[in-house]
């Protein structure tokens, strides 16, 4: 209920004088062109992202199964706000085909704190090209915070697991409930800290990320039609990795509706991109990738809840882990 009232607050204040007919006009815009490279290149985002979570998860999945769940785990990112529901399906799939519970969970967490990295490094090279009017400072500030936090959990999370693990330390804590799901998370980390496996996931991450940004500035490009250059793409980077950050907030609007588009709104008018119709705009890449992954994760995730309901058998001499733990209901 919240989110439906948050979508209709938004829309009456901010948008009240944006019609279907505007989004549909600004869609139609986008060349058919346009719309195959998006399609194809979120596919090739979905291989880049099956691939790293199949080197978290030392290949104990087959491949096209695991490129199912990442379809699935593609349209579940906004339904719930911090990517809580994209988790829970995420953990609940590869825990339906013999990953454990913490092992699943643990390769989610790890592949967005590499994308956090990736992403800072792209900004980071971006920001050459990057021209506004607006002040670099808070923009550098909010990329060391983001790179620092990441590289904390990735470098010094085990470290600390392992203190905790330490004389029982949990236990004089009244943690001891949760001292076997802490211990095969560190066990799962100590697996996954070899520098030549870390250096290998981040270029992954690299080129997950620069795909995704990429199709969703090829949507923005073919609703504006600005002139495509390096440029704009790094406007438009920096802009959409600001607005994502309305993924953060307690609540937001059905499947992110309302908050990403306001946020999309104000961020890009903050970066005085030249065009009258950025509302629009917002409002056609949010629906037309929304749509996208929604089709196709929904047909994902009933083949794997229905069509395929064995266990993948883990390739040859890999041995799954015992499934443990409920089910995603009580995460959603």
């Amino acid at each position: 209920m919240a989110p439906v009232l948050v979508l209709a607050v938004i829309i009456a204040v901010f948008f009240r004088d944006l019609t279907p007919a505007d989004i549909l006009s600004n869609f139609l815009r986008i060349p058919p062109a346009f719309l195959a490279a998006f399609a194809l290149l979120s596919l090739l985002g979905t291989l880049l992202r099956t691939w790293q979570y199949s080197v978290l998860l030392s290949g104990e999945l087959r491949f096209g199964g695991l490129f199912l769940i990442t379809l699935v785990r593609n349209f579940s990112v906004d339904l719930l706000p911090g990517r809580t529901a994209s988790l829970a399906f995420y953990s609940w799939l590869t825990r339906k085909r013999g990953i454990a519970l913490e092992k699943g969970a643990a390769s989610f967490v790890l592949s967005v704190f590499y994308d956090s990295i990736a992403l800072t490094l792209m900004l980071g090279i971006l920001l050459i090209s990057f021209s506004t009017g607006m002040s670099r400072w808070p923009i550098l500030a909010a990329m060391a915070v983001l790179f620092a936090a990441s590289a904390l959990v990735l470098f010094f999370s085990r470290p600390l697991l392992q203190f905790l693990l330490k004389n029982g330390r949990l236990s004089r804590l009244r943690l001891a409930r949760i001292e076997g799901t802490v211990r095969l998370v560190h066990e799962y980390l100590a697996a996954h800290e070899g520098m030549p496996e870390r250096l290998k996931l981040l270029g992954i991450s690299f080129a997950s990320r620069l795909c995704k940004y990429v199709y969703n500035y090829i949507l923005f490009e073919g609703v504006l039609h600005l002139g495509i250059s390096l440029k704009h793409f790094s406007l438009f980077c920096f802009g959409l990795a600001a607005t994502e950050a309305s993924a953060l907030l307690p609540i937001h609007g059905p499947a992110g509706f309302g908050t990403w588009e306001l946020a999309f709104a104000f961020v890009f008018s903050a970066l005085r991109v030249p065009a009258a119709n950025i509302q629009e705009a917002g409002f056609v890449i949010h629906i037309t990738s929304q749509a996208w992954e929604y089709a196709i994760g929904l047909l994902a995730l009933a083949y794997l809840a229905f069509g395929s309901g064995e266990k993948s058998p883990p390739l040859r001499g890999m041995a799954a882990a015992p499934p443990t733990g409920p089910g995603p209901s009580r995460s959603r």
